[in-house]
């Protein structure tokens, strides 16, 4: 079995802060970081890896927060290449976050996974009084519900959900259920999508590339946890970094194949394993 695979770029934000990607590691300057979501596409299967977000009031509050931005529905960005919203037949989610998880409705025939966990703890946290509102900040509130009303599964722990790709638990680690999404192909081998446990090659790659593991700052969850899931990742495909796919890593546009659309934002071609037309090309 063979996916070809794609991460799209849905927004960017000029000047995020270093030093909120690595932890304990202060006057790291800044950097454009961008939001995205992947595409797994084999012959008769469109599944989406995380669905990013499209909220004005929120893309008005990380400008004034991080300088200039620029943002697209995320539809439309799928769109653009080639791929209709209701082509989409599967939604795997990473966590339950509102740059990962705010788009599902926009996807009407997906059947959407998510680890049991990451609902059911975040449901806890919600219930709990407002000083523990941290666990609960970047949270889509109303996926819980909105998983309820359309066809989904709450995978407790691993699962296959076709041939070749498969989630793995990457519990308390960014978030309480946080998942990995795993594609392995016959063609070109193991690739995997970490979410947010990967912000930037230099989480695995070390700061100064001295292969020192440097912990994401934004968790819930234990650095130690983190530590260990970074370095089963690596042993996973064989320490190459490049085939563990981050969704706020700009070098991904030099990583891959990419084009850069008129608005700036970018789509990179990760593996055209299955067979798929390149997009690259096209644009």
């Amino acid at each position: 079995m063979n996916w070809s695979l794609w991460i799209l770029e849905y927004g960017y934000v000029d000047r995020f802060p270093a030093s909120n990607l690595f932890a304990a590691q202060p006057n790291e300057g800044h950097r454009r970081m961008p939001y995205c979501f992947g595409l797994a596409r084999s012959a008769g299967r469109t599944v989406l890896i995380d669905t990013g977000f499209a909220d004005p009031a929120v893309h008005d509050r990380l400008t004034a927060k991080y300088g200039a931005t620029r943002w697209a529905a995320p539809a439309d960005v799928l769109a653009r290449i080639g791929v209709a919203a209701t082509e989409v037949d599967t939604i795997l989610l990473t966590q339950n976050h509102f740059d990962h998880a705010g788009c599902v409705d926009a996807f009407p025939a997906a059947h959407v996974w998510i680890q049991q966990r990451e609902i059911s703890l975040y449901r806890a946290a919600a219930a709990r009084p407002a000083r523990f509102e941290f666990l609960t900040r970047s949270c889509q509130a109303d996926l819980p519900d909105r998983l309820e009303s359309r066809p989904s599964t709450l995978a407790d722990g691993p699962a296959v959900v076709a041939p070749g790709l498969s989630l793995r638990p990457a519990h308390d680690t960014h978030t309480a259920g946080s998942q990995l999404v795993v594609v392995e192909n016959e063609a070109d081998g193991t690739w995997i999508f970490a979410g947010d446990n990967v912000y930037a090659y230099e989480n695995l790659d070390g700061l100064h590339g001295d292969g020192v593991l440097a912990p994401i700052a934004m968790t819930t969850g234990s650095a130690t946890a983190w530590l260990d899931l970074a370095d089963d990742m690596l042993a996973a495909v064989g320490r190459e970094t490049r085939r563990i796919l981050p969704f706020h890593e700009a070098a991904v546009w030099e990583t891959f194949p990419s084009v850069a659309f008129e608005d700036g934002l970018h789509v990179a071609e990760v593996s055209r394993a299955g067979g798929h037309r390149s997009v690259v090309a096209a644009g």
